[in-house]
């Protein structure tokens, strides 16, 4: 029989802020132990994958196309089940988790998405407010607030009333990422969140990201960018054929040689522009 699971510290003091509760600082709020997965026999996408998130922590993914970065978050996120290893959140498996308890604690941002109507930018928001919400009710005073403030937090409260069909890539990303915070969960998870953007705006949500982890947003990214992942601190793994390369602080994506072995081209050491 399943445990009962409440929503601790799944709704923020606001949309930006860190959720309420008295979770151990010290404590994993995310553990995976020897993760595998394979669309066949043939098709092995991760093998004995191992990694302990703390709480606040920021986690950069890296690795070639096809190296399992994305499926990985799928199996952080309880999108996939892994078919081997456990994903343990806040000291219970995921498996024991609700579709809605994930979302109290974890808000998923992916690689890419196609809507299916020109939504208004505050409905589209909004709709991070569903795990808080009735089946069929209508958000509330408190989740327009968390919505607007999130909007506000990353500089897009102009923006409520257009429509998303009116926006620039780089500005429907950030809205994209506001919808994530007005769920108001401790942990974001984002794939490729500054992809194919120009540099202003990937400085924009590179910058938006090192705040939300100074107010303690446990923040999970894959990236392509290896100056991103140093910019914003924290720790890295470098994945590629379905296992973890390398491990370390993000500062340690400045090593050549490292950088190298784990990707298995050849790396040099250069100063070029870069908006990180």
């Amino acid at each position: 029989m399943k445990t009962k699971l409440q929503p601790i510290g799944g709704i923020a003091d606001s949309a930006t802020g860190t959720a309420t509760g008295t979770e151990d600082q010290a404590t994993p709020i995310l553990q995976a132990s020897e993760l595998s997965f394979g669309w066949s026999a043939e098709r092995q996408v991760l093998d004995s994958i191992s990694l302990e998130i703390a709480r606040g922590q920021t986690l950069a993914i890296l690795g070639p196309n096809g190296a399992g970065k994305t499926t990985l978050l799928s199996i952080l996120t309880g999108k996939l089940a892994p078919l081997r290893g456990q994903v343990v959140l806040e000291g219970h498996p995921l498996s024991d988790y609700s579709a809605r308890e994930r979302a109290w604690r974890i808000a998923f941002l992916p690689q890419l998405e196609k809507l299916p109507f020109n939504y208004r930018v505050l409905d589209f928001v909004l709709m991070g407010r569903t795990p808080h919400m009735e089946a069929l009710a209508l958000p509330g005073t408190e989740d327009e607030k968390a919505a607007r403030d999130a909007l506000d937090s990353l500089g897009m409260a102009s923006f409520e009333e257009r429509n998303i069909g009116e926006l620039s890539g780089g500005e429907f990303q950030l809205v994209r990422i506001a919808r994530c915070l007005a769920q108001g969960a401790s942990i974001l998870v984002l794939d490729e969140p500054v992809s194919m953007l120009d540099p202003a705006h990937a400085r924009q949500i590179a910058d938006a990201l090192a705040g939300l982890a100074t107010v303690g947003k446990t923040i999970i990214y894959t990236t392509h960018d290896i100056g991103l992942g140093i910019f914003l601190g924290g720790r890295a793994l470098i994945l590629a054929q379905g296992r973890v390369q390398w491990e370390g602080e993000s500062s340690g994506l400045r090593d050549a040689e490292m950088l190298a072995r784990a990707f298995g081209i050849t790396f040099s050491m250069r100063e070029m522009p870069s908006v990180f």
